[in-house]
């Protein structure tokens, strides 16, 4: 299922893609149901893209992060962004 919280821990083809389980064909209606309600951002998968590269090693120049995430600048501050509200609204 389309999911931008989703993110794959190490095959970036993945990411945006939620796996998910149900005991019967109702159960997954259900949980299907939940996200469709969900709204799909771009910013909220690249800013999970981003955490990726962040948590494995040291911290990399944006040159390489932009490799490393296949985002250009722009999309990298937009997640920045996007990040920072959130957790600003959260209190986090």
């Amino acid at each position: 299922m389309a999911d931008s919280s989703a993110v794959h821990p190490a095959d970036p083809l993945h990411d945006g893609l939620r796996r998910v389980t149900a005991c019967c064909e109702a159960h997954l209606e259900e949980v299907r149901a939940v996200y469709r309600r969900r709204p799909f951002v771009q910013e909220e998968l690249w800013a999970g893209k981003i955490g990726r590269v962040l948590g494995s090693g040291p911290p990399v120049a944006m040159t390489d992060l932009a490799c490393r995430t296949g985002l250009d600048e722009p999309d990298i501050r937009r997640a920045i962004a996007w990040h920072n509200e959130r957790h600003r609204h959260l209190g986090a």
